[in-house]
Formats: C-alpha cells, structure tokens, sequence
C-alpha cells in the first residue's frame, strides 16, 4: 500500500528517492522495481551494495532489475543520465541493528547523497516502508560480528523468514511517501547549504515516521 503525505502522487521527473528502513535485506527497494509500483517510483534504479554485484548469480539478477552499486560515482553517473535512484542510506550499518520490535536509521550523519542531489539539481523524496523491519528476523550476533561487516563493507548477518527459512514473511508494506525536497542544482555545494537540506531531510522523515508509526 502507497501513503502520499502530500495527498497527491507525485509528478513525472526524476528523483532520489531516499527508503528506508534499509532492514536485513531491501526487501521493498526490489517489490518496488518489478511490481505495479513501477509506475510510483519512475525509472528508478536501486543502490546497492557493491559486494553484491560481484557474486555471479546475485549480480545477475540485480543487473535485471537495473541496480547500480551504491557508491558515490555510480549514483551520480545514474543520475547525471537522468535516472531516478533509490537509496538506502543506513546500509551496512542499519542492516546488522535491524531488530523486529524497534526501528532504528542511521541517517544523521550520511549527508552524501544530498551532496549528489544537489550537484545534479534532483529533488529528494523520503519513503519510510513500514513492515520492512519485520520481513525477515535474524539470529543474535556478537558485537564483533557488526564491527567486522563495517570493515568487509559486506553484512555478516543470519537471517530467517517464514519456516525458519530464507522466505520473507507475509506481512503488508506500507510506503509512506513524503513530498519532493527541492535541490537547486549546484556545481560546489557547500558545507552549509548540504546541512540545510540534510536538517529538512531528517526532519520529513521524522514527519513520515510520526504520522503513519
């Protein structure tokens, strides 16, 4: 199910499109390229990993979707040929602190991609899926384990669905979908004109958050 918060869909362009909770696996980032959500999320390409487009069949199956790595030269060159991605800014770090009866971002401090928002002049738009955090449960691992996924930039999780197995829940997602926040395209954006979207950026997804929790 769709939520625009505007109460209006969005118009035809081309956005970054900001998802999250990133949760153990991007369960709603894919269902979004290859559903009848196609048509909510226009021409978008989805980040990720870098390690996963290096395993044979795992990339082959991203490369069908049309994923790009979720590397800073990559999202620009995406959008630079005027395609709209989707981000999943927590990565890594908000994969391993998924937990089914919290929900947890790590976004205060990753300001890159509205660097690349700006540099472009492509607006951001926040989507805050509900239920993501819940599609899959994992198995306690030791605090090590986390600080090991961060220096291999590869998740070291042991996740479980359905039967215990490798199949997502049945549970609903709800996207909720704030409005498009305006980047003005500039060639060097600076410190302060970067934090200034950023605060709008977290303070709309505190919005999302409160309204549909």
């Amino acid at each position: 199910r769709v939520a625009y918060h505007s109460g209006e869909p969005l118009q035809t362009g081309q956005y970054l499109f900001l998802m999250m909770p990133h949760g153990l696996y991007p369960f709603s980032g894919a269902c979004a390229t290859i559903s009848k959500m196609v048509g909510t999320f226009f021409d978008m390409r989805i980040a990720v990993a870098s390690a996963a487009l290096r395993v044979p069949i795992i990339r082959h199956l991203m490369g069908w979707i049309g994923c790009v790595a979720a590397d800073q030269a990559s999202i620009r060159r995406a959008l630079a040929n005027g395609d709209s991605v989707g981000l999943f800014p927590g990565g890594i770090a908000e994969m391993v602190m998924t937990e089914g009866n919290v929900e947890r971002l790590v976004l205060l401090k990753r300001k890159g991609f509205v660097r690349a928002a700006l540099e472009q002049g492509v607006s951001i738009v926040p989507v805050y899926v509900f239920g993501q955090s819940v599609v899959f449960g994992q198995l306690p691992l030791p605090p090590w384990m986390v600080t090991l996924s961060r220096w291999l930039r590869a998740s070291i999780i042991l996740p479980f669905g359905r039967f215990g197995l490798l199949i997502p829940r049945k549970l609903p997602l709800l996207y909720a979908i704030g409005a498009p926040i305006a980047c003005p395209r500039v060639a060097n954006p600076t410190a302060s004109q970067v934090d200034e979207v950023h605060a709008g950026v977290v303070a709309a997804v505190q919005e999302l958050y409160d309204c549909y929790k």
